[in-house]
Protein backbone atom coordinates (compact mmCIF):
# COMPACT_ATOMS: atom_id res chain seq x y z
CA UNK A 1 0.00 0.00 0.00
CA UNK A 2 1.67 3.23 -1.10
CA UNK A 3 2.01 5.73 1.58
CA UNK A 4 -0.06 9.12 1.38
CA UNK A 5 1.58 12.16 2.27
CA UNK A 6 -0.22 15.02 5.25
CA UNK A 7 -1.73 18.14 3.68
CA UNK A 8 -0.76 21.06 6.14
CA UNK A 9 -1.97 25.18 5.99
CA UNK A 10 -0.04 27.55 4.64
CA UNK A 11 0.13 28.93 8.12
CA UNK A 12 1.72 25.63 9.69
CA UNK A 13 4.34 25.97 6.60
CA UNK A 14 4.74 29.25 7.73
CA UNK A 15 5.92 28.47 11.58
CA UNK A 16 7.61 25.84 10.16
CA UNK A 17 10.18 27.66 7.69
CA UNK A 18 9.12 31.05 8.67
CA UNK A 19 7.31 33.89 7.20
CA UNK A 20 10.04 35.42 5.33
CA UNK A 21 11.30 32.52 3.95
CA UNK A 22 7.78 31.27 2.53
CA UNK A 23 7.81 34.04 0.83
CA UNK A 24 10.93 33.43 -0.70
CA UNK A 25 9.66 30.25 -1.70
CA UNK A 26 6.60 31.38 -3.01
CA UNK A 27 8.26 33.68 -4.95
CA UNK A 28 10.89 31.83 -6.59
CA UNK A 29 9.70 29.53 -8.96
CA UNK A 30 10.27 28.43 -12.67
CA UNK A 31 7.70 28.55 -14.96
CA UNK A 32 7.82 26.25 -18.10
CA UNK A 33 6.29 28.43 -19.83
CA UNK A 34 7.75 31.84 -18.62
CA UNK A 35 10.78 31.54 -16.73
CA UNK A 36 11.07 32.69 -13.22
CA UNK A 37 8.02 33.68 -11.79
CA UNK A 38 5.91 33.88 -8.62
CA UNK A 39 3.57 31.23 -7.31
CA UNK A 40 -0.48 31.83 -6.56
CA UNK A 41 -2.65 29.46 -6.04
CA UNK A 42 -0.83 27.14 -3.57
CA UNK A 43 -2.89 27.98 -0.14
CA UNK A 44 -4.91 24.53 -0.64
CA UNK A 45 -2.07 22.51 -2.32
CA UNK A 46 0.73 21.84 0.40
CA UNK A 47 1.32 18.12 1.43
CA UNK A 48 4.52 16.66 3.22
CA UNK A 49 5.28 13.80 2.10
CA UNK A 50 6.55 10.71 3.79
CA UNK A 51 9.95 11.12 2.63
CA UNK A 52 9.65 14.50 4.80
CA UNK A 53 9.54 16.80 2.03
CA UNK A 54 6.85 19.52 1.73
CA UNK A 55 5.61 20.06 -2.38
CA UNK A 56 3.77 23.08 -2.60
CA UNK A 57 1.41 23.31 -5.81
CA UNK A 58 0.08 26.02 -7.32
CA UNK A 59 -0.18 28.33 -10.57
CA UNK A 60 2.14 30.20 -12.53
CA UNK A 61 1.27 34.27 -11.38
CA UNK A 62 2.27 35.41 -15.30
CA UNK A 63 0.25 32.62 -17.59
CA UNK A 64 -1.61 30.45 -15.44
CA UNK A 65 0.57 27.17 -15.77
CA UNK A 66 0.98 24.83 -13.25
CA UNK A 67 4.32 24.83 -11.00
CA UNK A 68 5.48 23.35 -8.21
CA UNK A 69 8.21 23.70 -5.08
CA UNK A 70 9.94 21.33 -3.66
CA UNK A 71 11.32 21.99 -0.11
CA UNK A 72 13.24 19.17 1.53
CA UNK A 73 12.41 20.33 5.00
CA UNK A 74 14.77 17.00 6.71
CA UNK A 75 11.41 16.10 9.07
CA UNK A 76 11.92 12.32 10.52
CA UNK A 77 10.32 9.58 8.32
Amino acid sequence: MAKVGRKITNQELADKIGAENLVLVIDHVYCAECGPTAMVGHEDNIVIEPSGDTILRGKCKKCGHKVAHLLETDEPK
